[in-house]
């Protein structure tokens, strides 16, 4: 299914502004109403019917029942802002729901009339062809989460009729969120390649829940409450939504109805490897929680994980966040026995960003560090890079070059070093020695790219030779 982020941002703005409008009319009609407080001759509540048949799992009778409760509370309490404020968010999920279904039951006729033009071969030149118009489900979560994310309260009702009220909010997401998921399956089966229905049937349950709570399972369809489809919701969690305290949580929940053990730390280690460098900063999130889960286990743990999200962003190629990672750790353990890996990757990340100056403002100390005494190549390596872009060391160059040479002259390392100095001999008009160099690099260290560079130099600095 492809679709088209930008075509949506007009119908989002209207859809945005409607959702707005039924919760903000509902409410200053519930406000707008005289408090009168429970009218004398209403009925008494009777809520054990109802929680009967939550209990047996009839969410149909249910719902009726609920309804009926629902219509008389909201005639005993119908000048209570809170009530309203309640009535309007309830209205909202299914005014959302509705827009879900809508879209996905297009969608689907679309395709079905596309397959039927296939089959009778009309319009055989664009058969096949349309495009499913359908928002990512992601779009609808974040459009909303403004509107859902304010908290409603219900102050003036008594415990009896707040514990309903829970518990029929509740209900009624989960009958929306089978609505959804249905329209969603009859999508999947007119276009197979549609794999979003779990992603739509979280729109809601995401949209009711904080940075601290988890998913409430129970407001899923039923069928979906299986281990095998919580572990569906989690990665869509992770890599549709990009959450992934509650893909956390849904694994959990999947891994205890199975009675696995769950290791969050290892949950989260995981996800970061899932994401990747495609989702880079969600892999960052998933490692770091991976970090706060890992330090009752010791400095090795933690360590070892930082340094996996030094290579995340290494991998990502965002040096500045891998350098910034890199340095904390190198200032966080200075003691620990990869200080100075931490550190050389440090002014690994800062010339990959070509931050010169900064490598320059304090390489020396990182040079007399013994815990750096494994990564001193490397790092007079990225010292001599930096000096010889800033064009006005030559001096300091020259004097670095020959200590790397003298002391790693066999290692590939040294390879961009003489190839350097071939580009000076060139520079100079001594083709004789830029041509014996070139040579002797090829044969040194003839994998290097250095070499490939020589030898393609080699043919021309050879015909220069001659002309001279």
């Amino acid at each position: 299914m492809r679709t088209k982020k930008g075509s949506y941002v007009l119908d989002f703005r209207f859809f945005f502004t409607v959702l707005s409008v039924c919760i903000f009319v509902s409410v200053g009609f519930s406000a707008s109403v005289a408090k009168t407080g429970l009218m004398e001759d209403a009925k008494v509540v009777n809520f054990a019917t109802f929680h009967k048949s939550l209990e047996v799992q009839d969410d149909s009778k249910a719902l009726s029942t609920g309804n009926t409760i629902f219509a008389q509370l909201e005639q005993i309490h119908q000048g209570d802002a809170g009530f309203g404020a309640y009535k309007s968010k309830l209205n909202a999920a299914e005014f959302l729901a509705t827009q879900m279904q809508q879209q996905l039951k297009r969608a689907t006729n679309a395709q079905m009339f596309s397959v039927a033009d296939e089959l009778f071969n009309k319009n055989s030149t664009t058969a096949g062809g349309n495009q499913l118009s359908v928002a990512p489900a992601k779009s609808f979560y974040e459009t909303s989460i403004g509107l859902f994310s304010r908290p409603v309260k219900i102050d003036n009702l008594n415990d009896k009729e707040k514990s309903f009220l829970i518990q029929y909010y509740d209900l009624k997401l989960k009958v929306l969120t089978s609505q959804i998921a249905k329209a969603g399956q009859a999508l999947a089966i007119a276009e197979p390649s549609f794999k979003g229905t779990h992603d739509y049937v979280l729109v809601l349950p995401l949209l009711h829940v904080s940075d601290k709570t988890s998913v409430k399972v129970g407001v899923l369809p039923q069928w979906m409450q299986r281990p095998e489809q919580l572990d569906i919701f989690a990665d869509s969690c992770l890599l549709h939504f990009g959450l992934p305290f509650h893909a956390m949580s849904l694994g959990k929940k999947s891994a205890q109805l199975q009675n696995a053990s769950f290791s969050e730390r290892d949950f989260y280690k995981s996800a970061a490897k899932k994401c990747g460098t495609l989702r880079a900063h969600i892999a960052a999130d998933c490692l770091h929680r991976a970090i706060n889960n890992a330090r009752d286990e010791g400095a090795a743990e933690t360590v070892a994980l930082e340094f996996e999200t030094v290579q995340l962003w290494l991998d990502s190629n965002n040096y500045p966040l891998a350098a910034g990672q890199a340095h904390r750790i190198s200032k966080t353990y200075p003691d620990h026995k990869e200080a100075g890996k931490a550190i050389w990757l440090y002014y690994y990340a800062l010339s990959r960003s070509n931050n010169i100056n900064a490598i320059l403002a304090d390489i020396d100390t990182a040079l007399d560090n013994k815990r750096c005494e494994p990564y001193k190549p490397k790092l007079m390596y990225i010292k001599w890079w930096a000096l010889r872009r800033k064009r006005d060391q030559d001096a300091r160059v020259a004097a670095l070059e020959y200590e790397l040479l003298k002391q790693y002259g066999n290692d590939p390392m040294v390879a961009p070093i003489l190839l350097s100095r071939v580009t000076d001999l060139l520079a100079s008009q001594d083709y004789t020695g830029a041509y014996e160099l070139s040579t002797q690099l090829m044969e040194k260290f003839p994998s290097t790219q250095a070499a490939i560079q020589a030898k393609k130099m080699l043919a021309k600095l050879k015909a220069m030779r001659e002309v001279k």
